[in-house]
């Protein structure tokens, strides 16, 4: 199942059974919260918000970019939870590496930058204008 958060209230827009429709109130009532919208003729429906919700038959129209219920793909941080923590590792290395590419540093900033081995020391170190054969 697929969730995604939007903000509802006055102004939001819906399409409900396939109308285009704006909030026009929203009413606390002792059955629960309700709605009033105003659809492009001027009419008027109440409902609960739990129907506005919940129900087929209506769908929230985004005002903006972003997130949306109907969206083909997986909301990035949905999908890098469900990773395995060999997954993770690489995520975290290929971010790294991008980081390095835009910055120079692989924490992104000079202030954050770690404790790691040098690329020198990862070659062999030069000794004698040769490289030692037992760290390469």
């Amino acid at each position: 199942m697929r969730r995604a958060a939007a903000r509802v209230g006055v102004g939001t827009r819906f399409r409900y059974d396939g109308e285009t429709a704006e909030v026009v109130e929203m009413a606390a009532t002792t059955a629960g919260s309700e709605v009033v919208l105003k659809d492009g003729q001027g009419r008027l429906l109440r409902l609960p918000l739990k129907e506005l919700l919940f129900s087929e038959r209506a769908v929230i129209t985004p005002d903006g970019p972003g997130p949306s219920a109907d969206d083909e793909g997986e909301i990035a941080s949905v999908v890098l939870g469900q990773l395995d923590a060999v997954g993770k590792q690489k995520v975290l290395e290929r971010a790294e590496h991008v980081r390095e590419v835009l910055t120079g540093y692989r924490s992104g900033s000079r202030t954050r930058t770690r404790r790691r081995t040098s690329f020198r020391a990862l070659a062999g170190e030069a000794v004698g204008g040769q490289i030692r054969g037992e760290d390469c």
